[in-house]
């Protein structure tokens, strides 16, 4: 769980794993909607609050403007919402779009943060290892039942160190040569097999970018679509990460799954933001 705060002037959401963190991130997206409150004249700056009758001027300009952006947190500070969750914007039932290379320890920041709070996790990953050891390191307990589907056989020997027993770990190789209906097939049957009533389901697609540039863009369309329906009926979030430089066919597809995905959230510094 992490705090959240939501800008009432745009689309804007960050979330930070602790709460102190929120004062940088509030203070200087509330003085890019502000900036002329700030104003420079006889070789000093000074500022006037929009929110109160308080106001400063001084020499020290970075300082300034350092104690304006404090000053502008402490007007929100009653906005911020603690325990939240990313996937609470969607209602845990929706695609959510991470703009991150799913290699990346960016990534590894919103994946753990998504899998902590769900009972059935199911990765589609390349990197079936570097998941393993992201969850291991990350979370204080691992999800009820976590099913790792790789296009690769595991190698053991690069987690060796991870225990694995007492966790209900599925590791599941599926042939490279398998369609996008078929990969979805078998996800489906995960699905099915795995999941709980009522339970929070986690589905990672770290595979976005081969999907793209191994099918054509109808397929990789028709692929997500087709997962997100599957997870809708099924309840859960699907999180696609995506390297928008990884395939130039990416950002056509994105375009034709712009009504599929319900967030698009970056990482930034180790928050998560949804830009407006």
């Amino acid at each position: 769980m992490v705090s959240r705060w939501t800008c009432d002037r745009c689309g804007f959401v960050a979330w930070t794993r602790d709460r102190s963190e929120m004062a940088d991130v509030t203070g200087s997206h509330l003085l890019a909607h502000h900036s002329d409150a700030l104003s420079t004249s006889d070789f000093r700056v000074s500022w006037d609050c929009p929110y109160c009758a308080a106001a400063k001027t001084a020499y020290d300009g970075d300082g300034v403007v350092a104690e304006f952006k404090r000053h502008l947190h402490g007007h929100v500070t009653d906005r911020i919402a603690d325990g939240a969750h990313v996937a609470e914007r969607v209602d845990w039932d929706g695609v959510v779009r991470v703009d991150a290379s799913a290699a990346g320890d960016e990534a590894d920041a919103l994946r753990t943060h998504f899998h902590d709070a769900a009972g059935l996790v199911v990765a589609v990953t390349p990197t079936p290892e570097r998941l393993v050891r992201a969850l291991d390191e990350a979370l204080d307990a691992w999800p009820r039942r976590a099913v790792i589907v790789s296009t690769g056989e595991y190698d053991f020997e690069a987690t060796a160190d991870v225990d694995f027993e007492g966790r209900n770990v599925e590791m599941v190789e599926l042939d490279p040569r398998l369609s996008p209906a078929e990969v979805g097939e078998t996800v489906s049957r995960i699905l099915d097999d795995n999941r709980e009533p009522g339970e929070r389901v986690s589905l990672e697609v770290s595979v976005f970018h081969q999907i793209v540039a191994s099918f054509d863009v109808e397929r990789a369309v028709a692929f997500v679509r087709m997962l997100a329906a599957r997870l809708d009926d099924a309840g859960g979030v699907l999180q696609l990460y995506v390297d928008a430089d990884a395939d130039r066919n990416v950002a056509t597809v994105l375009n034709l799954l712009d009504d599929t995905i319900d967030l698009t959230v970056a990482v930034d510094d180790g928050r998560f933001v949804r830009r407006p």
